[in-house]
């Protein structure tokens, strides 16, 4: 995970600061800075956040500097110290890297330096700064040594690299992501766009494979053909995200305001991202038309949305589709894949590890890649046959809330418009999509009242159940998992018809259990009778509803009541991401950055 900044220019000490606090949300284990001043390498780290490097030395912030890389860390190798902050110097303290990723053959190559090599931190990073002097030292110009020695690595990283006495940086990825951002007099580099949104609009996305040189008047990139360094255009890309999206505005905490612009958010993806239907309805047809398997493959959050998805697939177009979490994808789902078969890969950032290597295995076996992705510019999208933009711009809490919801919305609207034109039965859906941003806006104001009172209450529980049936099944489990990603309260989601053949022996005098409600009748036949099952052994029911249907000890009302089953998980996630958000605080918790926990999952 881990969170990399680097500035070729003016005052490159507070630009790479306040592009660190913006990337922070990638790690906040450690941070750490290293800025050319005058020549010589000045390097300030320390354990914890940002803000407390700043108040550690607050001559961070006043220190100007030429250039500049700086880190925020997520520890994968070595425990959160000062001496395991990055940026991590060689043995002579000229040389300063700053990495994200996992070098899987580190301990290899520190055996072998470690002869000539003084090692003073537990991290696999050292071993690159120790490679690249060992390179130097052997009469290697700069260039060559930091690629010789990056070409000795086995594993994933993006790295950033700066030497004492000169103006320029030193990049390489390999299936971690980095970008360039192109400025005027002055030229930068992140692991991701939002970073630098206050800098520039202009990027060049760095490709597995490929080195780069950024000073503040140029940017050069290559790649190795055998032992050949050949140049590689680039393309400049503009991204049309705003600074104003990576701040918290009026709001305590990024979650807070994420969850409040998800009205802005539904309607801008059905007036703007109609763009992308028709190369996504092409290829969702062409794959029915043939037979062909159709696969979501998502993880976290995304995988309770791609759930969603695959239950709209079959109301809607009565098609059959499939889900595979990401990380288990190559070991059940690869064998029958064939060029036929399509696979419907899901990510907010584009850069997730486990969804990108099965991706590429998926298409090894020739099926073709379709995917639904919030960034744009990322990995998956250029890894891709077709992508539906979902536009929810920059989300910097941990806990997806906004996205999720657009992921929704997405899949509602491409299904539906595919439905209409194969002469499917989505009248119901078509007439209802148009107010969805008014049913979300009511659903905000209604539950953001009671979801901060029950609160009080809940942070007290030790565990809390969820329930639910059909397309809110997905439903109960992205309301769990929220709960106890930022509140670190136990939370479990569970199909409510398997609640018998279990989990029921959990329920005790007093435990809360969410149950979330249906406008099926049938489904809510089946629900009540789980509701008076829980009750009788004295659990304290919260209905989800859009009625009064469900008898519970406290009821949650949103939207309309008898909207269409299709819109529910839009609506009904909306009250428990608040109800999360209001426990993690009422525990002082910070929602934006829950313990061991990152936005991005870019390393295996």
């Amino acid at each position: 995970m881990c969170g990399i900044v680097g500035v070729a220019g003016r005052d490159a000490a507070k630009k790479v600061i306040d592009s660190l606090k913006i990337l922070e949300y990638r790690g906040y284990d450690s941070a750490g800075i290293a800025v050319m001043l005058n020549g010589r390498m000045e390097v300030r780290k320390a354990a914890g956040t940002i803000e407390n490097l700043i108040s550690r030395y607050p001559e961070v912030l006043e220190m100007g500097g030429e250039l500049g890389i700086g880190h925020t860390r997520w520890a994968t190798h070595g425990r959160v110290s000062d001496s395991n902050a990055h940026p991590i110097l060689d043995c002579s303290g000229r040389i300063a890297v700053v990495h994200n990723g996992t070098i899987d053959n580190y301990m290899e190559i520190r055996e072998k330096l470690s002869i000539k090599h003084e090692f003073r931190t537990e991290t696999d990073t050292e071993v690159i700064a120790h490679l690249i002097e060992e390179m130097l030292s052997s009469g290697m110009g700069r260039l060559e040594a930091f690629i010789s020695a990056v070409s000795e690595l086995r594993g994933e990283y993006a790295v950033a690299c700066m030497f004492e006495g000169v103006n320029e940086l030193y990049l390489a990825r390999n299936k971690i992501p980095l970008v360039i951002g192109v400025g005027e007099g002055e030229n930068y580099c992140a692991s991701d766009v939002i970073a630098l949104l206050g800098l520039t609009n202009k990027f060049i996305y760095v490709d597995d494979g490929e080195f780069a040189r950024v000073s503040s008047r140029s940017v050069d990139v290559w790649r190795l053909e055998g032992e050949k360094l050949v140049p590689v255009e680039k393309r400049i890309n503009l991204v049309d995200w705003s600074p104003s999206m990576a701040s918290k505005g009026k709001y305590e905490h990024f979650m807070l305001k994420e969850i409040f612009e998800q009205e802005d958010v539904v309607r801008r993806i059905l007036a703007e991202s109609r763009r992308y239907i028709e190369g996504t309805i092409s290829m969702l047809n062409d794959t029915m038309r043939r037979g062909g398997r159709i696969l979501f493959l998502a993880a976290g959050t995304s995988y309770h949305a791609s759930m969603v998805g695959k239950y709209l697939l079959n109301s809607l177009l009565e098609y059959p589709s499939e889900v595979s979490i990401a990380s288990e994808f190559t070991r059940w789902n690869l064998g029958s894949l064939d060029g036929d078969d399509l696979v419907i890969a899901v990510s907010q950032s584009g850069e997730t590890a486990d969804v990108l290597m099965a991706v590429k295995s998926a298409r090894k076996k020739g099926a073709r890649i379709l995917s639904f992705v919030n960034v744009p510019g990322s990995t998956l999208s250029r890894e891709s046959d077709g992508v539906f933009f979902f536009s929810a711009g920059p989300e910097i809490g941990v806990a997806a809330t906004k996205t999720y919801v657009a992921e929704l919305v997405s899949f509602l609207m491409t299904f539906t418009e595919l439905g209409k034109r194969i002469g499917a039965r989505v009248d119901h859906v078509t007439e209802v999509l148009p107010r969805l941003p008014s049913l979300v806006a009511s659903c905000l104001e209604s539950s953001n009242r009671i979801a901060r009172d029950l609160s009080e209450a809940i942070k007290r529980e030790n565990s809390i159940f969820f329930m639910g049936r059909g397309i809110n099944y997905p439903t109960a489990l992205e309301g769990a998992l929220k709960m106890k990603e930022i509140s670190y309260i136990h939370a479990e989601g569970f199909p409510a018809g398997e609640y018998k053949h279990g989990p029921l022996a959990l329920i005790s005098e007093g435990t809360y259990s969410i149950v979330i409600g249906s406008n099926d009748p049938e489904i809510r036949d089946l629900l009540l009778s789980n509701v008076n099952e829980l009750r009788a052994r004295g659990s304290r029911v919260i209905s989800v509803e859009t009625g009064d249907h469900l008898p519970s000890d406290i009821r949650i009302k949103v939207a309309e009541d008898g909207i269409p089953e299709e819109f529910l998980p839009v609506v009904f996630v909306i009250p428990l991401q608040l109800l999360a958000y209001y426990t993690a605080v009422a525990l002082g918790r910070n929602p934006d950055k829950p313990r061991n926990l990152a936005k991005s999952v870019t390393v295996k």
